[in-house]
């Protein structure tokens, strides 16, 4: 045998004889220094995973964090609300036990703790035919006195009114929203929470549901709250997608909203942003297999109208949102793609035409709605925006003290909305007629196509609509063709020499005096969507009206200098010449 095998055989029964000293080694040891070993193992993963920061707060001596302000420096609502509120300039401090954003929000949907109290219901159809769920907790009903109906508060009560948008799933009867509700009725304010169509117990009673972008119903009742109590200063708060929601219909109705004030809690911002985070990690990914889980479970309550607008197959098999989204929300909302949906509702959008005083506040841990979708330049540049941004607090969570029964945000809403409410800076209704081209001239134009120009100067195809009576349109009033023969009855037809008949009345000089004073308003309103356009482009191209002038003049030039050189050519062989 050579010298090479005696080696390798040696080597082999070397390792064979430490496999076994370590084997016996192991025996020897007490099976509790094992389960010790495994329970750190597990603990450090689990410490990981959940994301907890105990000890941090720990070696911090429990002093929280900062809660760190995003302002434009010359904002007013800063300086004159923001500044006087003590929950903004202060720390939070998570409760000790829930030191995890994920034990946050876990502990949020499941427990939560909210107050106990009965709401007030009022049915309320939408024009398109859907139902509404307004919930109402009154002042009076949590200060002890006898529980009314909303329709009992007068239309002279000045009581501030605030209205909540529940997020994804969520209603009235959700813990963070009974949170708010209690809090803001106790302090002396009546609070009505606006349901999305399908939840609080309600049917879809039309072909049009809720999304992410669905600004209509919150826009509608506004306007309705708005004119049935004027004198109640009227303020709205969004969670999570009822945040989005709220922001972008702020955004879209700029100075004509009737709100005074308004705050956004732990909104998603940029949808497209949030859809990639949340399929990052198994922890995020668990979120987004729950949340596809509430939708379908929201899909089978309402089965018989879904099963005809969507592909109800496909949603029965979703995983997570994005396949809820691909098999339902995009096909009744008609995007072509569940990122074209994504991206048209996203607030983020919305954020620089935002009018009122607006206090936006988002956790940076929030393991849903990522804190890389908060548009901080953007809020920034608003003069009217706040934003408040913690460290800790997860998705609606902010537990505080140490038996985790408030809510910090629900505090700091409160604090921001009274410190509004007695101040000179709250938004004031500004009324803003923007009549379109089409509405204008509908009256002059009876073939199809039609061309609408939207306030931010978009054309868009309208279709023909077919008229049972022809209607002449001016300003306010309405000449049907009846009324119209009743105003020609001593008409006098004549033919003038050319051939033309023409039609005179005893009316004519008023009819052209209406006819000239709408004369003014149609050019009013076809120049302003032309206004708007150029308007918003100098606004997001940052350039100066002289600038985009000019560049106009120079790119032309060429075109129109051929064309006058033609022009004066042609007059100039065509005048008359003297002859010597």
């Amino acid at each position: 045998m050579s010298n090479g095998t005696i080696s390798a055989t040696f080597d082999v029964s070397a390792a064979a004889a430490a496999g076994e000293l370590l084997l016996q080694a192991a025996t020897v040891l007490p099976p509790i220094y094992y389960l010790i070993a495994v329970f750190l193992f597990v603990g450090a993963f689990l410490y990981n995973f959940l994301e907890f920061h105990l000890l941090s707060d720990i070696l911090h001596g429990f002093m929280g964090d900062p809660v760190e302000l995003t302002f434009n420096p010359e904002s007013e609502i800063y300086h004159g609300v923001a500044s006087k509120c003590r929950s903004l300039h202060g720390r939070y401090l998570v409760t000790p036990w829930l030191a995890s954003p994920h034990l946050q929000t876990v502990f949020l949907n499941f427990l939560g703790r909210p107050p106990s109290f009965k709401y007030n219901r009022q049915i309320y159809r939408t024009r398109d035919g859907g139902t509404i769920a307004l919930d109402w907790l009154l002042f009076s009903d949590v200060a002890g006195g006898s529980a009314q109906l909303p329709t009992g508060i007068s239309k002279e009560d000045s009581t501030p009114l605030l209205v909540m948008v529940p997020g994804l799933t969520s209603d009235s009867a959700s813990a963070y929203v009974k949170h708010l509700v209690y809090k803001m009725a106790k302090n002396g304010w009546n609070v009505v929470v606006g349901n999305h169509r399908g939840l609080g117990g309600m049917s879809i009673t039309s072909d049009c549901f809720y999304n992410a972008g669905w600004t209509e119903d919150v826009r509608e009742v506004i306007n309705y709250l708005h004119k049935e109590y004027p004198n109640a200063p009227m303020y709205a708060v969004g969670t999570s997608i009822g945040a989005n929601i709220l922001v972008k219909y702020l955004g879209e109705e700029g100075e004509n909203t009737p709100l005074a004030g308004a705050t956004s809690i732990c909104s998603p911002w940029d949808l497209v942003v949030c859809d990639r985070f949340i399929n990052r990690k198994l922890a995020q990914r668990l979120y987004d297999r729950a949340l596809a889980i509430g939708l379908k479970g929201y899909a089978e309550l309402h089965q018989s109208v879904l099963s005809r607008l969507a592909n109800w197959e496909g949603i029965s098999k979703s995983c997570s949102v994005r396949d809820f989204d691909n098999h339902a929300t995009r096909l009744i909302a008609n995007y072509e793609t569940v990122d074209t949906y994504y991206r048209r509702c996203s607030s983020v959008s919305y954020v620089a035409n935002v009018s009122v005083p607006l206090l936006c506040i988002s956790a940076i841990d929030d393991p849903v709605c990522t804190s890389e979708a908060i548009p901080w330049d953007e809020c920034r540049a608003n003069k009217k925006i706040v934003l408040a941004t913690t460290t800790h607090g997860g998705h609606l969570g902010y537990f505080q003290g140490l038996t985790g029964k408030q809510l910090w945000w629900v505090g700091a809403v409160y604090e921001f909305l009274s410190v509004l409410h007695n101040s000179p800076f709250m938004h004031h209704q500004k009324k803003t007629e923007a009549t379109g081209l089409h509405s204008a001239l509908e009256s002059t134009i009876d073939q199809s196509p039609y061309v609408n120009i939207t306030e931010d100067g978009m054309l868009s195809p309208a279709t023909e609509n077919t008229l049972t009576e022809s209607t002449v349109t001016h300003s306010n009033k309405e000449i049907t063709e009846s009324e119209i023969s009743a105003e020609v009855d001593e008409t006098a037809k004549t033919s003038s020499k050319d051939g033309v008949l023409r039609i005179t009345s005893k009316n004519e000089n008023s009819v052209k005096k209406d006819k000239g004073e709408n004369i003014s308003e149609t050019v009013a309103d076809v120049m302003y969507p032309i206004k708007r356009s150029v308007h918003e482009l100098r606004k997001y191209q940052g350039k100066s009206i002289w600038l985009l002038a000019y560049i106009a003049f120079m790119t032309s030039w060429p075109l129109i200098g051929s064309l006058s050189f033609f022009f004066f050519r042609k007059r100039y062989n065509k005048a008359p010449r003297k002859n010597n």
